[in-house]
């Protein structure tokens, strides 16, 4: 009779694609696709929750308490201009690693009048995602240290959870699990002594 593991703590069951460029940047959306809006405050900034789009990656107001996969989606600061339309939408919370060129977050008028509390605004507001709003994901963990999953032959440098400085494994066949704990992976395109490919984090 074979034997099942009844505990999911023992098993990875969140994934990120370290070297994929899906992460939203920290900075300000390139593309306001849709961006009619009024009547919001003169010269005011207040975070605001994505109500739809294609995005897969934003945080709600049913998920701001309740942490997805290893922690909350996306978050967006909205300012406005002198007139009371909307100058910007900034990343504050990078999110998952779920992004892709062309995708959309959509911002509805009851989530920007409860942000900036206030009743009348008008108009509609989407922003469109361009392949420069993306990057790889940070390579930093805080909470949760991943195993890795290299696909392809190579190195990689990174930090053990109970290390304080990196290491280098080398020669990584391709196809291998690394049973180890990491809180850091240095998987940026800047990381030149990470040569493997196709590195996940399993959490």
């Amino acid at each position: 009779m074979g034997y099942y593991q009844k505990n999911l703590s023992d098993f990875a069951t969140s994934a990120i694609e370290m070297q994929e460029s899906k992460t939203l940047k920290a900075a300000a959306l390139s593309n306001l696709s849709t961006n009619t809006i009024a009547n919001l405050p003169a010269s005011s900034s207040a975070i605001v929750y994505a109500t739809g789009g294609t995005y897969p990656g934003a945080a709600t107001l049913t998920t701001v308490t309740t942490p997805r996969g290893v922690g909350l989606g996306a978050t967006f600061l909205v300012a406005s201009d002198g007139a009371g339309a909307v100058a910007s939408v900034t990343v504050v919370n990078q999110g998952p690693n779920v992004g892709a060129s062309a995708q959309t977050v959509e911002f509805s008028i009851a989530s920007l009048e409860l942000a900036f509390g206030v009743t009348g605004v008008t108009g509609a507001l989407t922003a469109t995602l361009a392949g420069g709003d993306l990057e790889r994901p940070s390579g930093i963990f805080t909470t949760k240290m991943p195993s890795l999953y290299v696909g392809g032959t190579g190195d990689v440098k990174l930090t053990l959870a109970s290390d304080s400085q990196p290491i280098v494994i080398k020669s990584i066949a391709a196809s291998t699990f690394l049973p180890i704990s990491a809180k850091r992976i240095y998987n940026l395109t800047s990381d030149t002594e990470t040569t493997a490919t196709e590195i996940i984090a399993l959490l």
